[in-house]
């Protein structure tokens, strides 16, 4: 029986892309009669038919073709991580760290880690792939970044693994002199009294935020939609609200015109996860940077979680560490 990763391949990116076959062939390079014979090429190879069909027109997976497709992915995801081996055989200090990431990490989290992994892996270039936190997780589960640090992961379950690292405590941001500064005790209906410089939707802050207030039936008003704590603050300052942000963003010697105010009784705090695909091959380098980012973690830990063994997330969550700036 003649099987062949470029038959697998096909088959992977026809899925991938809605089973179009022209896309699919586009992806992957090569001519669309091409593809059309791997494919049959790989059915007679094993005597089953992969897709169903509707006027000769590809429209689904048939069962044994979710079977194949699954075994498929593992096999590619493998080799993958057999041609990572030998790359990282051969340049032991060259290449690229890719991480993903969002802009509150990279400019708050990881200044330090980066720095440090600089000067230790002087011959590696370090990638910063940023986004929101949904886009980081898509970064790492198509392979276009190698790690993730970022706050949510739970739409890729099976295509990633997460592992929390850090609790991200709030504190509530106003210009110097605001009214709430004088507060002794911040409650949520003393918050809703002010207009509110909110984080957009896919951030796992404002899903916190929107979701004490409506425990406490209360809706605040929201005047701006920003998608990094520096704006945010930047609009805080020129006097369009307050922000309910993560403690790590304020620094008392750059933002002299606001004040900080802790909340971490008023919202639970965001969960910072190293973010990997599952049964991944982890370069020494990778591996160099997540013991920086989270020395707190062993590495049997990590590799277990990558290689899809059951961790205890929960109580990782409840134990992580807060987080401060520059984590390292």
């Amino acid at each position: 029986m003649a099987l062949s990763i470029a038959q697998i391949e096909a088959v992977c990116a026809i899925v991938r892309s809605n089973f179009n076959f022209s896309a699919a062939a586009v992806a992957l390079d090569r001519s669309q009669p091409t593809l059309s014979r791997q494919v049959q090429e790989l059915e007679r190879a094993l005597g089953v038919r992969i897709f169903t069909r509707s006027r000769n027109k590809v429209v689904a997976l048939t069962p044994k073709g979710e079977e194949i497709l699954r075994i498929g992915q593992r096999m590619l995801r493998d080799a993958r991580n057999l041609a990572e081996v030998g790359r990282a055989d051969a340049a032991e200090d060259s290449g690229e760290l890719r991480v993903a990431t969002s802009h509150l990490h990279a400019r708050y989290a990881l200044p330090r880690v980066m720095k440090t992994f600089a000067a230790r892996f002087p011959g590696v270039a370090l990638t910063l792939r940023q986004g929101d936190p949904v886009r980081c997780c898509e970064f790492v589960a198509a392979g276009d970044a190698d790690i993730g640090v970022t706050t949510v992961g739970e739409k890729f379950a099976g295509e990633i693994v997460t592992i929390p690292a850090y609790r991200l405590a709030r504190c509530v941001i106003a210009q110097r002199g605001h009214p709430l500064a004088r507060e002794k005790n911040l409650t949520l209906k003393k918050l809703a009294a002010f207009p509110l410089v909110a984080y957009s939707a896919p951030y796992s802050g404002r899903a916190i935020v929107d979701e004490a207030f409506a425990r406490a039936g209360l809706k605040p008003r929201v005047v701006c939609s920003a998608i990094d704590a520096d704006v945010s603050k930047t609009y805080v300052e020129i006097g369009m609200g307050i922000a309910i942000l993560a403690n790590i963003v304020f620094d008392p010697a750059r933002d002299r015109g606001l004040v900080a105010m802790d909340a971490g009784h008023l919202f639970r705090p965001s969960i910072i996860n190293l973010v990997m695909r599952r049964h991944a091959y982890l370069s020494r380098q990778a591996l160099a940077f997540v013991s920086l980012f989270a020395p707190h973690l062993a590495a049997g830990l990590v590799r277990k979680a990558i290689d899809g063994g059951d961790i205890d997330r929960a109580k990782l969550a409840r134990e992580a560490p807060l987080a401060t700036r520059d984590l390292c």
